[in-house]
């Protein structure tokens, strides 16, 4: 019987791969695979168990109108930029608070205050008790008789959120309301279709469609 040929395993590469390591990027710049990239963030009341930043600078105060378009359910947010302040009478004053989910997922959430003059309501003050309350521990919005009230997670639940991970506050606003939901001036059409006027058109400022 003859003899099966044996096998010669080559270790040697060829020259231009010899240094393996000179093929990689840095594994600091990321994967693309499990690096978490949103490309939007929703904005009003958390829906789920919940956390609240605790550091002042990922919550800031505005003037916030809350647009219920007819026949839908979800509500619409806008900031009302300095110009326009004052000059639509269903905006209220609000805080604007950034919260987390367990899967990392931010929200921002718009807490609302009484205008000057006015009496503050049960909702609006619930509300930011929540709020304080979630940014401690994990929580969900409960309403009950016209009031919020916070139903804690069990233990275990989940860890502390990770807010490192989290763009900036500003980098969130731009991601959740970008430049449509930001009414800078008259022309903004939501602002003209609470005054009754005509929706502005392309030609009326001279530019093209």
């Amino acid at each position: 019987m003859s003899e099966k040929p044996k096998l010669e395993v080559v270790t040697t590469l060829p020259d231009d791969a010899s240094d393996m390591s000179d093929l990689w990027l840095d594994p600091a710049l990321g994967d693309g695979l499990t690096d978490t990239v949103w490309h939007s963030i929703p904005v009003g009341k958390p829906k789920d168990f919940f956390r609240v930043h605790p550091d002042p600078i990922y919550r800031r105060q505005t003037e916030v109108y809350t647009h219920k378009p007819e026949g839908q359910i979800e509500e619409q947010h806008f900031i009302l930029a300095k110009p326009m302040q004052g000059r639509v009478e269903e905006a209220r004053p609000a805080t604007i608070v950034t919260c987390i989910y367990r899967d990392g997922s931010p929200r921002l959430w718009p807490l609302k205050f009484a205008k000057a003059g006015e009496k503050d309501n049960d909702a609006w003050t619930s509300a930011r008790a929540a709020a304080r309350t979630a940014m401690t521990k994990w929580v969900k919005l409960v309403w009950v008789r016209r009031t919020y009230q916070v139903r804690d997670a069990q233990p275990g639940y989940a860890p502390d959120p990770d807010w490192d991970k989290l763009p900036s506050f500003d980098q969130l606003v731009t991601l959740a309301f970008g430049p449509n939901s930001i009414i800078r001036d008259t022309n903004h059409p939501v602002y003209r279709d609470l005054i009754g006027a005509t929706p502005k058109r392309a030609e009326d400022d001279g530019t093209d469609l």
